[in-house]
């Protein structure tokens, strides 16, 4: 029989750093700089600035590619630098990018460009069918990197203040974590036909370009819950004051509901921001749901975020350190699915996002413990029906990772 841990784990008084170092087994990298691009309109000009920039090398791997004009502009982007002789890789989820257009797929070629597709949906393989490359890795010339939520497609495009324009949140990065970034590229790209390694590849020593220290986690499918869920735990257990939680999916894992609840008793606030009456995956939003009131009986503050679809993944601890990348806070991400994380440790950088999450609450509601316990039981059956529904895909497909009821 399977033993729940201490409700009280975790105490506030370990310093978050050297427990994630120690416990996750990956160290931290001094001497970085990470630029904060909220939205399509400062994402999108950022990253087509870097490829259309780059003399040596392109490397991108992305979970979504879609429609729309940006898919256009960025592919045209890589093939004229393709076309002048600049090496570029592109690999995409054979999920997430199944509605790119086969016409942007051989422009790229035709201009030399390499485009594979990450375990392909019409394949033999069916035990990792459901477990896909979540990642969002950009790689310009082996000195700057990009990650964050962005798909390509016209959601992502804008100011993420409007329905038609998602709110989401990427990363520029230079310096030394800009190798672990890129090795989340690597390790997808050695399971195409193509070589791993050109004379293209030059690694250059990595320059400290500012002050921030980032720890890099390549998140794998596997057995257990994986290092974005224990990174998530540890931060979480070492809070001391405030922990601060944006996420487009809110499935959370008893465990770490349990842990959040631990920090409510000690002090710590804990706010839960989750999209409001924008989703773009209904049933997914009702299984979220069928959980408010296990959160809400811990203290932990729920938020709905009013203006569009919100798709931010950004934990913050105690304006110290933040957690970012592609993980959502639910199972398909802590178990099933793989991931690029980057926990940073600098101030100013979180300070960034606190202050866009302060905005994004005032333009939230708070949802209130008595408001959620007045829904009808017809709201309350479909939050059921739906919960049962997504376990074999959300749920019941990590039980056999998890150890652990997910």
């Amino acid at each position: 029989m399977a033993v729940s841990p201490p409700s009280g784990s975790g105490d506030g008084r370990c310093d978050p750093r050297r427990t994630l170092e120690a416990l996750v087994g990956v160290p931290f990298t001094e001497g970085n700089s990470v630029d904060v691009l909220p939205n399509g309109d400062s994402f999108f000009p950022a990253v087509l600035r870097a490829i259309r920039g780059s003399t040596r090398s392109v490397d991108m791997l992305w979970f979504l590619w879609g429609t729309g004009d940006i898919t256009t502009e960025v592919a045209e982007a890589l093939a004229e630098r393709a076309g002048a002789g600049v090496r570029v890789r592109l690999l995409l989820d054979g999920f997430g990018a199944r509605g790119i257009d086969g016409s942007l797929v051989e422009l790229l070629r035709r201009s030399d460009c390499l485009v594979e597709f990450y375990r392909p949906l019409l394949s033999p393989r069916l035990t990792v069918l459901n477990m896909r490359t979540h990642r969002r890795a950009l790689v310009c010339d082996e000195t700057v990197a990009f990650t964050g939520g962005h798909g390509i497609d016209t959601a992502w495009t804008g100011h993420g203040s409007t329905p038609q324009h998602w709110r989401d949140t990427g990363y520029r990065v230079s310096g030394p974590a800009v190798e672990g970034i890129r090795s989340t590229f690597a390790a997808a790209w050695v399971q195409t036909p193509h070589a791993l390694l050109t004379g293209t590849d030059t690694f250059p020593s990595p320059s400290h370009t500012g002050t921030a220290a980032i720890q890099v986690l390549r998140v794998q499918s596997q057995p257990g819950w994986n290092e974005a869920a224990l990174a998530i735990e540890l931060l979480v257990s070492c809070a001391r004051h405030r922990v601060r939680v944006a996420t487009p999916y809110a499935r959370i894992p008893h465990r770490l509901v349990e842990r959040m609840a631990a920090a409510v008793r000690r002090g710590v606030q804990v706010q839960l921001m989750v999209p409001g009456p924008h989703v773009d995956r209904a049933v997914a939003h009702l299984q979220e749901q069928h959980g408010y009131q296990a959160l809400l009986d811990a203290g932990i503050e729920i938020w709905h975020f009013g203006p569009t679809m919100l798709h931010s993944k950004v934990i913050t601890v105690d304006g110290r350190f933040a957690m970012v990348g592609t993980t959502n806070l639910d199972t398909r991400s802590l178990a099933l699915n793989e991931q690029v994380v980057m926990v940073i440790d600098h101030p100013a950088t979180v300070s960034t996002l606190d202050e866009l999450y302060d905005a994004d609450l005032l333009n939230s509601r708070r949802l209130g413990q008595e408001e959620w316990q007045r829904r009808g039981r017809g709201q309350r059956a479909i939050e059921s029906v739906a919960s049962a529904v997504g376990y074999p895909l959300r749920g019941l497909g990590a039980l056999g990772l998890t150890g652990r009821r997910p």
